[in-house]
């Protein structure tokens, strides 16, 4: 008798705008698993929210991200702003008037 195992497969990466396609992809090739949940979130508040607990981490002790990691992730995150404006409500800097 023999046992079959199967392994799911990680689901394909969704296609992303051109604009962040590149910042995108170096996230899949430097942490995997960040670009992970940035594909299966994407589109949702929880993005937005996993963004910026991920950029500005506070739990201290931890590295930290390179530069351009950090650079890729603002830039992911500024763009998914403009598909999911209701993230940003409640956030007492969008009424700053400067």
């Amino acid at each position: 008798m023999a046992i079959r195992i199967v392994v799911p497969k990680a689901p394909p990466m969704p296609v992303f705008p051109p604009d962040i396609a590149t910042e995108v992809k170096l996230i899949y090739d430097k942490f995997p698993k960040v670009g992970a949940k940035i594909s299966v979130m994407w589109g949702s508040v929880e993005l937005q929210k996993y963004l910026n607990t991920t950029i500005f981490d506070d739990r201290g002790g931890r590295q930290g991200f390179p530069q351009p990691v950090i650079s890729a992730l603002m830039r992911i995150s500024k763009y998914h702003e403009t598909l999911i404006p209701e993230a940003n409500q409640g956030d007492v800097w969008n009424d700053v008037i400067i």
